[in-house]
């Protein structure tokens, strides 16, 4: 039975988790790839551009297909590019705040169990650098999206981390600005030396707490914008 591109680039996929194809190395010629399989060159090159799909080669112009192994970032962004239309919509956004929700608590709540100095001193760092930029909102932005990432961080569960960078950063750079930068600003950061004192004092209740009016406020500052009829001067009015 001849095979086609999928059944190729799964084998080969197979061969490269299994280390038969290493990371770095080439991939066979397309004319020994032909041989092996039985197929023409068209088929080969697509199964190559399939591989390619799922990071596991890399091409290069002029140059044989190299084998790589993607970290578990790029596979989760490459999940996020492919969902942004569903996420784009207010109820896919909804959608995503419930899951942040879930998870960032969850984070939270562990974190004021085994959270180490070093951490907490990536928290701090973040709070520090929106502190400087109270009003400059996308630099806040970028400090804001760090601290966050630095909670997502501590478990040490590469999931989470691909999970935050692939949406959770995403989602918020994107968000319309609020009407009082500065107030909205420095009332976020507030939150976040709130959850970061809780986690000190290994308080998992208080940090949940904070966390979980830290999120929803913010989400309902968005809600507000979408919900202000235009042409209404109260536009990005805060909760």
């Amino acid at each position: 039975m001849t095979l086609g591109a999928a059944e190729i680039a799964g084998m080969l996929a197979e061969e490269v988790h299994a280390g038969i194809l290493e990371v770095g190395a080439m991939l066979p010629s397309e004319r020994d790839l032909c041989e092996r399989f039985g197929v023409g060159r068209t088929t080969i090159r697509e199964a190559v551009k399939r591989l390619e799909g799922m990071r596991l080669v890399e091409l290069r112009k002029g140059y044989r297909p190299r084998v790589a192994y993607p970290t578990l970032t790029q596979l989760m962004g490459s999940i996020s590019a492919a969902s942004g239309l569903f996420f784009r919509g207010t109820e896919g956004g909804a959608h995503m705040e419930q899951a942040r929700l879930f998870l960032e608590t969850s984070l939270a709540r562990y974190a004021a169990q085994s959270a180490t100095p070093a951490q907490i001193g990536k928290m701090v760092a973040a709070i520090e650098k929106g502190d400087k930029a109270l009003d400059d909102l996308p630099a806040f932005r970028i400090a804001d999206v760090e601290f966050h990432r630095a909670l997502a961080e501590v478990p040490g569960n590469p999931i989470f981390v691909a999970l935050h960078d692939a949406f959770v950063g995403g989602l918020m750079m994107s968000r319309p600005g609020p009407k009082d930068v500065v107030s909205h600003n420095r009332r976020s950061n507030d939150e976040h030396k709130g959850v970061v004192q809780a986690i000190i004092a290994h308080d998992a209740e208080a940090a949940v707490t904070i966390l979980t009016k830290h999120l929803t406020r913010n989400y309902a500052i968005y809600v507000n914008h979408v919900l202000t009829p235009i042409g209404d001067g109260s536009q990005n009015s805060e909760v």
